[in-house]
């Protein structure tokens, strides 16, 4: 059973009532949440409700027009004519002013000749039903939905018993965890494709998350991200560099707070092709003619290279290979590793993922008579028939660093750039930038969410070869790569870049609804543990995440208060006239 929301939340755990968007102020960010049924029912209710409202005014209206025409005209027995009592009786029986209007005009032409002024006598009854008619039928039913109808659209708040900071470990249950992280990143690879890769507009891209896609930049920079060495020529090929615009906890992410109570972050990733050459060694299998090439950037745990492929394989397996080794840092010290990176590669503030790609000799198509000279897809050599070129290595490499930063709008108080295992003193953190109490779960929220997505280890780690773009765009047919610009690896590592980020955006979400089964084993609860004694932070965690669904509206309250002040306010009014 998958674990994650599959971009779907139950209609049960939306929050129906009252509740403050925090998109504007108290007051007009107040909001009532109904299933779309029911808000189709209240509206049809309004509109009665408006109608009832238009023949009450009218009433206190005609009211006044009849007492104060009988009053005047008491000590004048001459303006008591035919006319006089046809307009008291029409303004005294008559409840629909669109009709008292219709009825007085043909009552002047009626009288037209007869009686005297006839218009004049009448134009004020009849000006005062037409404005009416004209401002109950046509321009309240505007005036009530503008504080009425939700202009932030249709924002929804979650409520779900499951919400917690739940995690499967992929050494307590390896099933478990990996299915975990394998189907997270499958749904964030969906994302992307359809919302961050394309501009078309469809529900699940518009109408699901609140930002359709996290706001990043990219630039090209001169600086290897590790020793000079390590990177392939920065003059021909320099290091390329990704980072998301300051990231909002409530506008980017949906967590519900108002501004006093928000946090920021941004993400910074910087990759560049590696040096391949001097780290390869080729030697002898234990096949005939069989050869080994193996690639030193440090041992792992089963190997003295940390990736090695046989001529064999190639030859079997005419298939892209894609691995991810990382080395992961706290407070400068290693945490965590697949590999022991050597000491050209170590960052202390940054965690460093190492992807390697054996393209097992895939031909690649050229441009024209251009063969492909991208660093990580590079084919230039025996060109073959039809305008193919072989790859020139077997093995291609890119580093990359993600790095991490947090920030207290209200005192624009930043953290330095940081690997992501020295957020796990989240206490210095909130202690250096001056959190309040009520930042807390919003930082919290955004850093649970932030180790769970994981880097661009984390990516290749789950997805494998299927992480290449160049797989789908401009794709392989029949064992043969289409053609692929000189800055293919650009487009790769910004792919996975946003799978991070999708990532991020929808494990917010896992936080607010839970898994859709809690019994899974190796599945755990993490947020009781966390937060032990301050109930009141879950309780502000569990209630603050937002989402859009088309299946629920909502109404401002101020609106519905107006309306119910329409009710007090004429009905005893309707009844004094009356009597």
């Amino acid at each position: 059973m998958s674990l994650n929301p599959n971009f779907y939340v139950r209609p049960e755990f939306i929050k129906l009532g009252h509740w403050v968007n925090w998109n504007g102020s108290p007051a007009s960010g107040g909001q009532i949440t109904l299933p779309e049924n029911d808000a189709d029912l209240l509206n049809i209710f309004i509109g009665i409700f408006l109608t009832m409202v238009s023949a009450s005014f009218w009433a206190i209206l005609a009211c006044c027009f009849f007492w104060s025409r009988h009053v005047s005209s008491r000590n004048d027995p001459a303006r008591r004519d035919g006319l006089y009592h046809q307009q008291q009786a029409t303004i005294q029986n008559i409840r629909d002013p669109i009709a008292v209007s219709m009825a007085l005009i043909e009552l002047c032409f009626a009288w037209r000749g007869v009686a005297q002024r006839a218009f004049r006598r009448s134009w004020s009854m009849i000006l005062a039903s037409s404005l009416t008619s004209g401002i109950f039928v046509l321009a309240l039913p505007f005036i009530v939905a503008l504080p009425m109808l939700d202009k932030i659209g249709n924002e929804v708040l979650i409520n779900s018993p499951d919400c917690g900071f739940w995690a499967a470990s992929i050494m307590d249950d390896p099933i478990t965890g990996s299915t975990d992280l394998t189907n997270r990143t499958w749904e964030a690879v969906s994302y992307v494709d359809n919302c961050y890769n394309s501009e078309a507009r469809s529900s699940l891209c518009d109408d699901f998350l609140i930002r359709r896609s996290l706001p990043a930049l990219d630039a090209t920079i001169s600086e290897c991200p590790f020793s000079p060495g390590m990177c392939l020529s920065q003059d021909r090929i320099p290091a390329f560099q990704m980072q998301t615009e300051v990231l909002d906890s409530h506008k980017d992410f949906g967590i519900n707070a108002p501004p006093p109570e928000r946090v920021v972050f941004r993400r910074v990733t910087t990759c560049s092709p590696l040096n391949v050459a001097d780290f390869t060694e080729v030697t002898e299998g234990d096949l005939p003619e069989e050869e080994m090439t193996g690639v030193y950037y440090g041992e792992t745990i089963n190997h003295q290279p940390t990736y090695q492929v046989s001529n064999y394989k190639i030859k079997a397996e005419p298939h892209y290979t894609l691995k991810a080794f990382w080395h992961k840092v706290e407070n400068g010290n290693t945490s965590s590793s697949t590999f022991k990176a050597i000491s050209d590669l170590r960052r202390s503030d940054a965690d460093v993922t190492v992807i390697l790609l054996n393209n097992n000799l895939i031909p690649v198509q050229g441009q024209g008579d251009r063969p492909c000279r991208d660093p990580f897809f590079s084919a230039t050599e025996r060109r073959l028939a039809s305008g193919y070129y072989m790859p020139d290595d077997p093995i291609t490499a890119i580093g990359c660093i993600d790095q991490y930063a947090f920030a207290n709008p209200v005192l624009n108080q930043w953290t330095e750039l940081m690997a992501i295992g020295d957020t796990f003193n989240a206490s210095q953190i909130i202690s250096k930038i001056r959190l309040s109490k009520r930042q807390v779960p919003s930082f919290s929220m955004l850093l649970f969410a932030l180790e769970r997505a994981g880097g661009i280890d984390s990516v290749i780690t789950a997805l494998g070869a299927e992480a290449l773009l160049a797989k789908k765009y401009p794709g392989l047919l029949a064992g043969y790569q289409n053609p692929l610009p000189d800055d293919q690896w650009k487009n790769e590592v910004r792919y996975w870049f946003n799978i991070g980020l999708a990532k991020l955006q929808l494990q917010l979400i896992s936080i607010a609804t839970g898994p859709p089964d809690t019994t899974l084993p190796g599945l755990i609860n993490m947020l009781p543990v966390l937060s032990a004694g301050q109930d009141d932070i879950v309780k502000i965690i569990c209630s603050s995440q937002k989402i859009r669904n088309v299946e629920f509206k909502n109404y401002h309250s101020s609106g519905l208060i107006s309306l119910v002040g329409e009710v007090c306010k004429d009905g005893p009014g309707v009844e004094v006239c009356q009597s």
